[in-house]
């Protein structure tokens, strides 16, 4: 038996397919021969055999032996295996090996795993990983914690160990309370110690098409979901993402289940389209499309009847990880943490050929064949840019070539001012999302990198693997396809400063000329010609003020992330003070870019949440901000202006802000300065401009 296993191990690590199941019984094969004392020998057999395979044959019969640091070296040494669950596995090896050396780089090899992982049985795996991390106390403490309390009309329990590792690779520390099977309505209708004990930061309501009754009124329906989400925030102070309803395909009303009053698929239809207005009208909740995602998949495989009659499961097992990526998508949007710029490869990306080698009439654009796939995939890129994502280049070439067809070629849907930052040249990649990253002012996990060849993407993926750099196929018909599936830009809206960033992005270029030209930094802020527009919170600002909000990481004193109902409350409380500013300066508008709110208290204003964008530090608006929240203070008669900072990993920026303007530090975080004796005043530079 032991000779079968050994001669097994050696037969498959010469094949020349390293798929997940190759993988697997490699793995099992060798605990048999080492069990049987045949490991050594079959170590040996291994040493004149080289590929994939053989590098993971010899690292599994060295981990079986408990040479767990030889079984390492042996398995980071060999190549990157397919994209898919076959990769996950040998970053599910690296993790769990280093996970029992103790070496901290086991929670990135882990993240690299479940980004690659596509099967349910793989992200499993990632999550029995994660807890056992956990467990060593090399999870990274990094994370933001993030609390989920999952209600559901299905049997719920196989979420988790989906959603938990799939959050973790988009950088939260996901904790759940899965409610009682079949109980979405009672733990907020009624008592529920252990749900208030936990204190969720968001709610789902995972409901499904056999929970919707026939015999309600759509309208009526979703006022009964209203109603929930209304508790959730009330209640517990948590958002709520509900579920939509797939519309099932196996009906035996056939085509009348659409066209009579009463018929399912009519009244599901009816449903769906009230959530979405529910949604659009900001009522509460963020809708899940699992109808529209039931429908990507393929309805034929989303449900497993067997699974259901059995354990109430739904989805299949099979569509569980396409759940649990369209879900960690939303959860990113709805905390702001989704990417902000795709930056582009040039050559075989958005045209096929090489112009340096090709020129202007002979790389392919439009027309037919690979030619179009170009130019959709173009247009895909532009619609994107539409809603506010920045669209940047980072291709080696000469940066003249680069820039002819954006400038000359009648077939190129983007165009040079559709590009925020262009960084064309023959230095590494790496080094020029590094640029970009620095020239838009975001972090490098901001950044998603969209590239032909697969040995950049896997450079990059070595380099910067905080990049998001998604896998792409080699037909450039499906580069769309592939870049939307990843939803690393889900948005929950979509404002007027959206469709402004590039251009105030590009208009950086005039202010870096002026800098240069400028004597000193005081002659180049009265050389930008600025306006602060300052105005209190309202309705037709609430969506970008909720955005800024939520996305808004490093000068943000408190990171508080917020809804729309909130929002409108404090509009509401007399002693709430709110305002937000818009900078314009010669060369553009940067639109509604800071946010401050504080509220009256026993003789102080205090400031609980400011923020300003980026895109405008260092220009005096904090300054201009706090010269109005002061003035505020004063007409209200409170003898103090308090401030308060939380430390995150990402907004050390405004950690020294509070003591830079004076404020005395109160400990925990908090700050006080005295109203009469403080000096803070709009900077002469800035001509300020206040609505009532």
């Amino acid at each position: 038996m032991n000779q079968v296993a050994a001669g097994r191990i050696v037969d498959l690590a010469r094949g020349s397919a390293a798929g997940v199941a190759a993988l697997q019984a490699i793995r099992d094969l060798a605990e048999s021969a080492v069990a049987e004392g045949q490991g050594a020998a079959a170590l040996a057999e291994l040493a004149r055999e080289s590929g994939a395979l053989a590098g993971w044959a010899r690292a599994a019969l060295l981990e079986a032996s408990g040479a767990t640091a030889g079984a390492l070296a042996a398995v980071e040494a060999m190549p990157e295996l397919e994209w898919g669950d076959a990769r996950a596995g040998r970053w599910l090896a690296i993790a769990r090996l280093r996970a029992r050396l103790g070496q901290p780089e086991a929670a990135p090899a882990l993240r690299e795993a479940v980004r690659a992982a596509s099967g349910y049985r793989t992200l499993r795996q990632a999550d029995a990983a994660l807890r056992g991390l956990r467990r060593k106390g090399l999870f990274p403490g990094a994370l933001r914690p993030y609390r989920i309390a999952l209600l559901s009309a299905f049997n719920a329990d196989f979420l988790p160990e989906v959603l938990r590792p799939l959050l973790f690779a988009a950088g939260l520390d996901a904790r759940f309370w899965t409610g009682p099977f079949g109980q979405v309505r009672q733990p907020l209708l009624g008592p529920a110690a252990d749900l208030e004990t936990f204190r969720p930061e968001l709610v789902v309501l995972a409901t499904d098409w056999r929970s919707a009754d026939p015999a309600t009124a759509a309208e009526a329906h979703v006022e009964e979901l209203r109603q929930l989400w209304r508790i959730c925030h009330e209640r517990f102070g948590a958002a709520a993402i509900q579920f939509n309803y797939e519309i099932p395909t196996v009906d035996p009303m056939g085509r009348l289940s659409r066209l009579l009053p009463g018929g399912r698929r009519r009244q599901l239809e009816a449903v769906n389209a009230a959530l979405w207005e529910a949604e659009a009208r900001q009522e509460g909740a963020v809708i899940f499309d699992l109808e529209q995602l039931a429908g990507e998949f393929g309805k034929a495989r989303w449900s497993d009847e067997a699974a259901w009659e059995i354990s109430r499961q739904y989805p299949s097992a099979a569509a569980l990880p396409a759940l649990g990526r369209r879900f960690a998508a939303l959860v990113r949007a709805l905390l702001g943490m989704t990417s902000k710029c795709l930056a582009l490869d040039l050559d075989g990306v958005l045209w096929g050929g090489v112009i340096g080698e090709d020129g202007l009439n002979g790389i392919r654009i439009g027309g037919t064949g690979s030619g179009a796939a170009h130019a959709s995939f173009q247009a895909y890129c532009k619609g994107l840019k539409s809603r506010g994502v920045l669209l940047a280049v980072c291709s080696k070439n000469n940066p003249e070539d680069a820039l002819a067809p954006f400038r000359q070629h009648p077939e190129m849907i983007l165009r040079e001012e559709d590009i925020a930052v262009f960084a064309a040249g023959w230095g590494p990649k790496e080094d020029g999302l590094r640029s970009i990253a620095a020239q838009i002012n975001i972090g490098l996990d901001g950044v998603v990198f969209v590239d032909d060849n697969p040995a950049e993407r896997e450079r990059i993926r070595q380099q910067l693997p905080m990049v998001e750099t998604p896998e792409m196929p080699a037909d450039p018909s499906g580069f769309a396809a592939a870049l939307d599936a990843a939803r690393l830009f889900e948005a929950l809206r979509c404002t007027g400063e959206d469709a402004l960033r590039t251009a105030s992005i590009r208009a950086n270029t005039g202010r870096e000329a002026l800098a240069v030209a400028s004597a000193d930094p005081m002659a180049y802020l009265r050389g930008l010609e600025m306006t602060l527009r300052a105005q209190p919170f309202d309705e037709l600002n609430l969506p970008r003020i909720v955005q800024l909000f939520n996305k808004t990481n490093q000068f943000n004193m408190t990171t508080r992330r917020v809804t729309e109902a909130e929002v409108r409350l404090w509009m509401s409380l007399p002693e709430a003070f709110t305002l937000s500013v818009r900078l314009a300066d010669r060369f553009g508008d940067f639109g509604l870019t800071g946010l401050l709110v504080a509220f009256e208290r026993e003789g102080r204003l205090q400031i609980e949440s400011w923020l300003i964008s980026c895109r405008i530090l260092g220009r005096g608006v904090e300054q201009a901000m706090l010269a109005l929240a002061l003035e505020e203070a004063r007409r209200r008669g409170c003898g103090e202006l308090g401030g308060q900072f939380i430390p995150t990993e990402k907004n050390q920026l405004a950690a020294g802000v509070y003591p830079q303007f004076g404020f005395a530090d109160a400990g925990d975080g908090r700050y006080r300065l005295p109203v009469a004796a403080a000096p803070i005043a709009v900077p002469e530079y800035i001509r300020l401009a206040v609505a009532p």
